[in-house]
């Protein structure tokens, strides 16, 4: 295999990228096995802090930082904005030191990691070869976890998987079924990830042109969904269609999303009105997606009406990050910081308010439907709209999956889906320069048949 097919001509990444990538990608499964002298979110802030510095040093003398003053910085700030002003909540009259406290360690992960991502981003690609470099090195990662994920299954679990079982034994073992989890912090984080990565991998198979890279994508397509399937995670199969619709959508092919919608609607339907496959434990887990009583589910139903309550005379929401033993026991909230939140959405609304959570949702849905708008009405390169089109259905399914997951900003969600959105948003920068290039070529083409005219 020529080294081309790894990094295309003129591909290359920062070298803090890489190191970035990987500590975001594989934090989650490191701390399984080593503890850390520092708190995760400020080890991987470090990592943030080099790259951006690197990255904006070496694009300086290009102007590429500056591109992040974008529609993707205007959508964001709205979040950005009231995530650092929640610093001076105090409704919940807890002392003012925790809470500024909690707020700390909290809003760096919830609000700044994006913003981190996308500085990082906008000084770094300027071409479509480098997205496919990203692309290629982001699906090494996910062959790696599929890797772990068989030996789970096939060898076992480790001494440090062990351990962590021991505690979350309830959500792991569900109906006599193992829900494998990989290199990530959970299952569903692992589920949610892979399902989102499944429909992101699926556009680039199908947008690329050369066949090595359709094989290899394809290749990365499977491991993500044999990850999604492993997980036991019931939200992956929801995950998946919004990434494979919006993909549809966005390729602005008619027999895409023909294709996508019947094979979609037949595999749901498979799971809803069929047995197949009950026997194999990943289909069933699959299938009691579409069951109404299921036990967690009514038990999500209750604990989301009982939040309801004191949510609702919380208008700025309990505070960024307070949990358990922060709010005393005689404090009327005090439900609220040991409820556990089943989804990224009922997280926000409890610590954040009603006023946080539309926030929240107009800068996330915002980002990905003009990232839509972006990919269906400037891009004019086939390829690259192909590429830029996965990113932006994968992070409209990591939308949908906060919905269900308490995981829409863990690691590596946050980086991976949002951050890296502003790709996006730099493709009409990136199409010009394609063009510009084109047009370059042709007119010495152009040049050189006529001095060959003329000497003939």
């Amino acid at each position: 295999m020529k080294l081309t097919t790894i990094i295309p001509q003129d591909g290359k990444l920062c070298s803090t990228w890489y190191i970035l990538f990987v500590v975001n990608f594989f934090i989650m499964g490191v701390i399984r096995y080593y503890s850390l002298p520092l708190p995760i979110s400020v080890a991987v802030e470090i990592f943030y802090f080099i790259c951006i510095f690197h990255s904006m040093n070496l694009a300086k003398n290009e102007g590429n930082a500056k591109r992040v003053s974008n529609v993707m910085m205007i959508f964001y700030l709205p979040w950005l904005t009231y995530a650092i002003l929640e610093a001076g909540n105090i409704s919940s009259e807890i002392d003012y030191n925790t809470i500024a406290t909690r707020w700390f360690a909290e809003v760096r992960t919830i609000a700044f990691q994006v913003i981190y991502g996308m500085l990082i981003c906008a000084a770094i690609f300027v071409k479509k070869e480098q997205i496919k470099t990203m692309y290629k090195f982001w699906g090494i990662c996910i062959i790696i976890c599929t890797i772990k994920t068989l030996i789970q299954q096939k060898i076992g679990f480790d001494y440090a998987e062990n351990i962590f079982l021991i505690e979350a034994r309830r959500t792991h073992f569900v109906n006599g079924i193992i829900r494998y989890f990989s290199l990530f912090s959970d299952a569903a984080n692992y589920g949610c990830n892979m399902a989102a990565t499944t429909a992101i991998f699926g556009a680039v198979t199908l947008s690329c042109k050369k066949k090595m890279e359709k094989i290899y994508f394809a290749i990365i397509t499977l491991c993500a969904l044999y990850g999604m399937l492993a997980s036991g995670t019931r939200t992956g199969i929801f995950v998946l269609a919004v990434g494979g619709l919006s993909f549809a959508v966005l390729s602005k092919r008619i027999s895409s999303l023909i294709t996508t919608s019947i094979i979609g609607g037949a595999f749901i339907a498979l799971l809803m009105f069929t047995n197949i496959g009950q026997g194999n434990s990943m289909i069933r887990r699959m299938r009691s997606s579409f069951n109404k009583n299921e036990a967690s589910m009514t038990v999500r139903e209750v604990n989301q009406l009982a939040m309801k309550r004191y949510i609702d005379e919380l208008p700025l929401g309990l505070g960024a990050g307070l949990r358990n033993g922060d709010v005393p026991e005689s404090n009327k909230n005090y439900f609220l910081s040991v409820v556990p939140p089943d989804s990224t959405w009922v997280y926000v609304n409890i610590h954040y308010g009603h006023m946080g959570k539309y926030l929240f949702l107009f800068s996330f849905l915002g980002m990905c439907f003009y990232a839509g708008y972006i990919v269906f009405f400037k891009i004019r390169d086939p390829e690259l709209r192909g590429l830029l089109a996965g990113l932006t259905s994968g992070a409209t399914a990591m939308v949908v999956a906060g919905y269900a997951n308490h995981i829409m900003l863990q690691f590596p969600n946050c980086f991976l889906f949002f951050g890296q959105l502003m790709i996006v948003y730099l493709g009409p920068d990136i199409d010009k320069r394609m063009r510009k290039q084109q047009k370059e070529k042709d007119k010495l083409l152009l040049n050189g048949e006529l001095e060959n005219s003329t000497v003939s």
